[in-house]
This record gives structure tokens, C-alpha cells and sequence, in this order.
């Protein structure tokens, strides 16, 4: 039994080195009670690996304060369908091993709709509405040493402070990244917090829809007894059309008055996650609240193989009533096609939502996006795969959210499409 542990340990390791950079993947060891049938327990153990994987990838999406508090709304609501979100899946190796059966399964997952459910789970928050964010936030890191801060122009500094960074991440919004804009910076702006005026010039001129700006203590601090340390965290959100402070946070520090121990500098990091959790949930409510404005788009698909996948495509837009107004097909022939759009959002939501619908048996990637359009190409699904699952009429998997998310119409016979262009183009 042991030959076979040992066998599996080598081929997790082989395997896990052939996986592709960034590839939605996974290697996971399942494993079911031996009941006298070795068939049936293998098929078990197969099944204990799919769910496993799911809910990997699930963790490594959600950071660990929302995971810790929601066990159970992940398992009922996530895990319990975990089929619905595998593209494809491969037995590695199996054995059995004392009173289990051991197997090594190779998973792939549908991110995308996973995501999805996730924020129908309200696991994770919707922010593709924030655009992107520029993070001035300084962070007092040691005792005694001076706040370090990306836009100080000192050499090592880093660009944002790593709690700050890692929730910011988590939540799938996007952080400009501070080495494009450092020619911008003025020697006014060497200083840890930056007025709001200063931060609104600079996020300006960079195109930033958000920029946060305060500072963070991130290691605890000893006091003499009577004496309160200073606020942990001080960060204020400030959208950057009208310069409005939409979202701000102010959090006490722990106090120590005896030298602190690791479980002490734990909890300081935590405590700063958490502020910026919140500061982020608030940013992402009030921003949502903000009437989006109303524009003309364009929308320029390539990669179109039938009449069947554009008006699919077309119905799918027609369904996004809360982002998408107006829907003209303005030209379509030889494998390309081109929508005039009226938008009320950023482009930017718009291509985040796009490439979270389920189109049955094909997927839209979105090739650039900018303030006049945006360039999609349609994808064939690889064989043997499937698309994520339609929740029941009627009975929607889990609370939904207005107008986003929503699941497109089941696939339709595909018709072949015309070669031609219309008159006019």
C-alpha cells in the first residue's frame, strides 16, 4: 500500500510541473471508504477529487475572512453543484490504500462561472463597476523607521502595502500599476499622505475611475500604559468624475504595552485587512449607486462561424437591459460582424460582463476595449467540454443581482452563415 501512496506522490509532482502558467487547473487527491466494490469507490473517490478542486479554486478566490464566516453558504450553495463548473476532467492514477481508495484526478475549471455564482452566493463582491484604482496609501512597516510609499521616488519602495494590495487583488479590481506613471510625479507629491487635490490630479492624469490615498500601520505598536497608539488605518476612496469621497475608514490599533509576539503582529495584519475589506464593500455599494451615464458604443466581433452564434450573441446583449440600451447590427459577412450600442456603464464593465455569459457551446474573449468600443472574438468551447448549467426556469441557482450575471439563452441548431455583406458596407 504504501508503493502506491508513494506512486501517486510522484505523479503529483510530475504533473503538477507540466500545468501551464496561469491555467485554471488542478491536481487534486480524492479519496472515498473501501465497501467491498473497488469500481464504486474509485468512482467515489473521483467524485470527492471534482469537489475538492471546486473548492480550491473557489478559496484561492475569496480571501480567508469571508471563507472562514461562510462555510456553509459555500458548501450549500457552491459546492453542492460542483459539476456545473468543470470543463473537463482526467483520471491520473488510482489505488487503493488500507480502507480507502486513493484518486488523482486532473480538473479543469470554468472560472468565469464560477465567479458567478460566487457573487450570487454573495461571497464575493461585484466590482467590475470600479474600473480601475490607483493606491497612495503609505505604510509605517518597523518601529522607528520612517513610512515607505511608491510615489516617494526612493529606490525598493513598494507599490502598495501588502494588505492593502492582497484584498484589493482578491476582489478582482484591477490596480494601475505605479512604474507607468512615476514620470508624472512632482516633488510636491514626496510626502506619506497626499491631499485630495494632489491624489485627484495625479489619478486624473492616469485615468484612474478611483484612487485611495491615507496610511496603514502594519506592525504593532508599544505604548506606555495610559497612552493610546495612534488609528491603524486611516484610508479614504475618492471617485475621481466629481473628486466625492465615496467610501472611508478609520480603525484603533490594538494596544500593547509588553513586548508584542507573532500572534500579536498576526493580528495587527489582519486587523488592516479587514479595514480595507470593509472600505472596499462600502466603495463598491456607493458606486453602484451612481447613475451611470449614456453613450454610444461600438462593438466589433470577430471569429463568427454561424447565423446561430450571432444572434445569440445579440440576444445576450439584449438581456443586459441594465448596462445595454439600444442593439444595431450594423454589418455582418465573412466571419465578422459589427453593434452599435448604447451603453449606460463603462466599456470596461461592459467587457467583464460579456465574458461571463454563457453562450451554450461557444465563449467571448474580449480582445481591447476602449472609451469608443470594444473588439470580441467568438471561441469554440474544446471538445468534451460543456457549458456552465442553466439554473431551472422558475428557480434561480441562489439570490441574484439585477441586471448583471444573468444566463443567456440555451444554445440553438446553428445556421450557416451568409458570406456576404449587406448593402451599404
Amino acid at each position: 500500500m504504501k508503493l502506491a501512496v508513494r506512486f501517486l506522490m510522484v505523479a503529483l509532482l510530475l504533473l503538477g510541473a507540466a500545468l501551464p502558467v496561469g491555467a485554471e487547473s488542478f491536481l487534486v487527491l480524492g479519496r472515498a471508504p473501501m465497501d467491498g466494490n473497488e469500481a464504486q469507490a474509485k468512482d467515489k473517490a473521483v467524485a470527492d477529487a471534482l469537489v475538492r478542486a471546486v473548492a480550491q479554486a473557489a478559496a484561492a478566490t475569496l480571501d480567508p475572512a469571508t471563507l472562514r464566516g461562510n462555510l456553509a453558504t459555500l458548501d450549500q450553495q457552491v459546492l453542492k453543484d460542483a459539476k456545473r463548473y468543470i470543463t473537463n476532467y482526467s483520471l491520473v492514477a488510482s489505488a487503493p490504500s488500507g480502507q480507502e481508495f486513493l484518486a488523482l484526478v486532473s480538473v479543469s475549471i470554468d472560472g468565469r462561472s464560477l465567479t458567478k455564482s460566487l457573487i450570487q452566493a454573495a461571497l464575493k463582491l461585484p466590482t467590475s463597476h470600479l474600473g480601475t484604482i490607483l493606491v497612495m496609501v503609505s505604510e509605517e512597516a518597523a518601529p522607528g523607521r520612517p513610512p515607505v510609499y511608491w510615489w516617494s521616488g526612493l529606490p525598493g519602495a513598494p507599490d502598495a502595502p501588502a494588505p492593502v494590495a492582497k484584498v484589493i487583488k482578491k476582489m478582482g479590481v484591477r490596480i494601475i500599476n505605479p512604474n507607468v506613471v512615476k514620470p508624472l510625479l512632482t516633488p510636491d507629491m514626496h510626502h506619506p499622505v497626499l491631499s485630495e487635490s494632489q491624489a485627484l490630479e495625479f489619478a486624473r492624469q492616469v485615468g484612474a475611475q478611483v484612487v485611495i490615498i491615507g496610511s496603514v500601520r502594519t506592525y504593532p505598536l508599544v505604548t506606555p500604559k495610559h497612552v493610546l497608539p495612534p488609528p491603524l488605518v486611516q484610508l479614504l476612496a475618492i471617485e475621481t468624475a466629481e473628486g466625492q469621497v465615496v467610501s472611508m475608514e478609520e480603525t484603533d490599533s490594538p494596544v500593547y504595552h509588553t513586548t508584542p509576539n507573532a500572534e500579536d503582529a498576526s493580528e495587527v495584519v489582519d486587523t488592516v485587512e479587514s479595514s480595507v475589506r470593509r472600505l472596499m464593500a462600502n466603495l463598491a455599494a456607493r458606486m453602484a449607486e451612481v447613475a451611470p451615464t449614456t453613450k454610444d458604443l461600438s462593438l466589433k466581433v470577430t471569429g463568427v462561424r454561424s447565423l446561430s452564434q450571432l444572434m445569440r450573441l445579440e440576444k445576450v446583449l439584449g438581456s443586459m437591459s441594465d448596462l445595454v440600451g439600444n442593439v444595431q447590427r450594423v454589418s455582418a459577412g465573412a466571419g465578422q460582424a459589427e453593434f452599435k450600442l448604447t451603453l449606460k456603464g463603462s466599456p470596461t464593465q461592459l467587457a467583464d460582463q460579456l465574458m461571463v455569459q454563457n453562450y451554450g457551446d461557444f465563449l467571448v474573449n474580449v480582445v481591447e476595449s476602449d472609451a469608443k468600443g470594444l473588439q470580441v472574438v467568438i471561441i469554440p468551447r474544446q471538445p468534451g467540454s460543456s457549458p456552465p448549467t442553466k439554473p431551472g426556469a422558475g428557480a434561480p441557482a441562489g439570490p441574484s443581482l439585477p441586471g448583471m450575471y444573468r444566463d443567456s439563452m440555451a444554445s440553438q441548431p446553428e445556421a450557416q452563415m451568409p458570406q456576404t455583406t449587406p448593402s451599404g458596407q
